[in-house]
């Protein structure tokens, strides 16, 4: 359902009047909110502009602007969002369709009729025919369909599936950066008044206390999206099964597990659930909640990493896929990162829940998603090579974006970690004290940094083939050399230090990027 807020409308109408770049900060003033969230619009106005012949340009330095490939493509654009409906109308709109869509979902396999909806909503049934459209297209998709009889409109699809569409629609109203100064419990604020809205607060707090008693009773705890992910699917499995809606599981309930302590600790979970609802669920609902568990990332504290669980949560596949990734990673930015224990450790405790999530078809919502496209895009993108090389062998089981977006901050952490240790030579001709003084803030920007010598521009070839250092630091201009050579002032200001960083890691994952993209061209 690609459809623009109010605001995402606003900045596409202020853009389209642009005739030179704004920056981040500039629109973000306009439209008083944050630049994060200038970013996340832009990238849904990207969404819309897709199949039209116009992009939103990023351009380092200068900032955004619309570029089209004539005039012709604006003016076209500008009169399709002036058509359409006006602001107010349009956020009010996409409100309804999630409303619409999460009714059809909640009460699935019932049946409602067009005149209900009309009625419910008070607008006319052609926009609720219009609706329809846009939902059906959103959940064609999920392995959900919209049926449409003389009886009445419903949704049919297994209840797997009808559970996985209510998470998304659910997740979508979760503002995971809303500001609150009190934390219920494992819940950040957003994702609590989220939740409370739409099931209730006793629901929501008596799941509180049953996951509460879960990690306790596994003896370490989830993950955040993880915990959010199986608090969602629970209340979601009550709610539908307090309106009588449960389907029955397309698959035979398996009972390999039965002894597993995990798949108990699920069976005590539904006894109190079904003790809570004063009702019987189908005994697949413990195979439901147990895949749930063995699914969840378990949060890791650095100095907990020799409990027995560290061991007993992993797997040989597990450790096999993260030396697989390990290896295919550092082959595309030629940087072996096999040694680092840090980001195997990560990565292999990420991986074994990633594998059953694919195996059980459960997804995990990532709320940075946006950021680390944004923020690590080289990252990422090098990490979803990697993972579609990995994963290859299984094509029915596509590794999602947000999954892509958990390994990346591993490799991007591991990538950092790569210029702690590095032999620097300082060219500096501005006199002793301030070659003094440039290289006492490199050391404390950087302190495991060695700074192999100080020399003028005229000694430097020499110099460096004797000493090899990995990085030339200059306040002034030297002649071309293979070793990298990187700009500063020589008082090494916030700027230089983000140079500095941009030489050493974006440079080198912008050339890995681009060097895969000329081989597969």
């Amino acid at each position: 359902m690609k459809v623009l807020t109010s605001r995402q409308h606003r900045l596409l109408r202020f853009l389209l009047k642009q005739q030179e770049y704004a920056t981040l900060l500039t629109l973000a003033e306009q439209f008083e909110v944050s630049k994060k969230t200038i970013q996340r619009d832009l990238n849904i106005i990207n969404d819309y502009l897709v199949n039209s012949n116009i992009r939103v340009d990023k351009k380092s330095g200068a900032g955004i602007l619309l570029v089209a490939e004539n005039t012709a493509d604006l003016m076209q654009l500008e009169q399709q969002i002036n058509n359409e409906n006006d602001d107010a109308d349009s956020v009010l709109g996409h409100a309804r369709r999630i409303k619409i869509a999460s009714w059809l979902l909640s009460e699935t396999p019932r049946e409602t009729s067009i005149n209900k909806l009309s009625e419910r909503h008070f607008i006319s049934n052609a926009s609720i025919v219009n609706d329809l459209k846009i939902i059906e297209d959103w959940i064609t998709p999920l392995g959900l369909q919209l049926i449409r009889s003389q009886s009445g409109t419903r949704i049919k699809g297994n209840e797997n599936d009808v559970r996985q569409a209510m998470a998304a629609l659910i997740n979508g109203l979760m503002n995971h950066q809303d500001p609150g100064t009190v934390n219920h419990s494992r819940l950040d604020p957003g994702s609590y008044k989220a939740l409370v809205q739409y099931f209730g607060e006793k629901d929501v707090n008596f799941v509180q206390v049953l996951l509460q008693e879960m990690e306790q009773a596994l003896a370490y705890p989830l993950g955040e999206p993880y915990y959010i992910n199986i608090f969602t699917h629970i209340l979601i499995m009550m709610h539908r099964r307090t309106r009588g809606n449960l389907l029955g599981s397309p698959k035979p309930v398996s009972r390999q597990h039965l002894e597993d302590p995990i798949f108990m600790i699920a069976g005590e979970m539904v006894a109190k659930i079904e003790q809570y609802i004063t009702l019987s669920l189908p005994e697949d609902e413990v195979w439901f909640i147990y895949q749930y568990i063995i699914s969840s990332g378990v949060l890791v504290a650095e100095n907990h990493s020799d409990h027995a669980w560290h061991t007993e949560l992993l797997s040989d596949e597990a450790r096999d896929i993260t030396l697989n990734l390990l290896e295919i990673f550092s082959n595309l930015i030629s940087i072996d990162l096999s040694q680092d224990k840090q980001l195997y450790d990560g990565l292999v405790v990420h991986i074994r829940p990633l594998i059953n999530r694919l195996y059980y078809q459960i997804n995990i919502r990532n709320p940075l998603l946006d950021d680390i496209k944004n923020e690590l895009a080289d990252v990422y993108h090098l990490t979803r090579i990697a993972v579609e090389k990995v994963f290859t062998h299984c094509p029915q089981q596509t590794v999602s974006d947000d999954e892509v977006g958990y390994l990346a901050v591993h490799f991007q952490a591991a990538v950092e970690r790569q210029i702690t240790h590095k032999r620097v030579l300082l060219v500096c001709s501005t006199g002793i004290g301030t070659s003094h003084l440039l290289r006492s803030r490199i050391l404390r920007a950087f302190p495991d940094w060695e700074i192999v010598a100080t020399v003028p521009s005229d000694q430097l070839p020499s110099v460096t083939q004797q000493m090899t250092p990995d990085l030339i630091i200059s306040t002034v201009h030297v002649p071309e050399i293979e070793t990298p050579v990187v700009y500063v002032t020589a008082f090494l200001n916030d700027t230089d230090l983000q140079r500095i960083t941009e030489k050493l890691i974006t440079e080198k994952l912008h050339q890995a990027r681009d060097a895969y993209t000329a081989t597969q061209s």
